[in-house]
């Protein structure tokens, strides 16, 4: 498996994932037993493979840091009552907009499609919302 560079410790777990990426036009980069995967029209993904489980997909932002606290958890809880695949929440100093959702299991091509519109269905809701450009950089 050395050919695609992934290291052994992710090579399993990973690899199908990542060629399922890269095939949907993301550049995967591996860091720390994670799939950074960037897009040129679509959101950033974090992959990471959870033992005995399946994937936890992230998706980052960096919030305004002159918004207040209060606003941001409003803007989070209005975030998740709009979404039906992710959850969202900000880290303690308010820092980060975190948006996560799970695939369960091993690696599946149909299922793993699917989370993936999942997460797009959801992302159209996070774009279209009226404070994400006012919070997030």
């Amino acid at each position: 498996m050395s050919e695609i560079n992934i290291g052994d410790s992710v090579a399993h777990p990973l690899v199908r994932y990542r060629n399922h990426l890269e095939f949907n036009g993301y550049h995967v980069d591996e860091e720390n037993e994670l799939l950074l995967c960037r897009h040129s029209r679509k959101h950033g993904l974090i992959v990471k493979h959870i033992p005995n489980r399946g994937v936890l997909i992230r998706i980052l932002y960096s919030c305004d840091l002159n918004t207040s606290r209060v606003n941001l958890l409003e803007y989070v809880n209005e975030l998740n009552l709009l979404f039906m695949f992710m959850k969202a929440y900000i880290d303690n100093l308010g820092n980060n907009l975190y948006m996560e959702t799970f695939c369960e299991g091993e690696y599946d091509r149909t299922n793993f499609s699917i989370i993936l519109d999942n997460i797009e269905y959801d992302m159209e809701m996070f774009i279209n919302h009226h404070q994400t450009r006012e919070y997030l950089l």
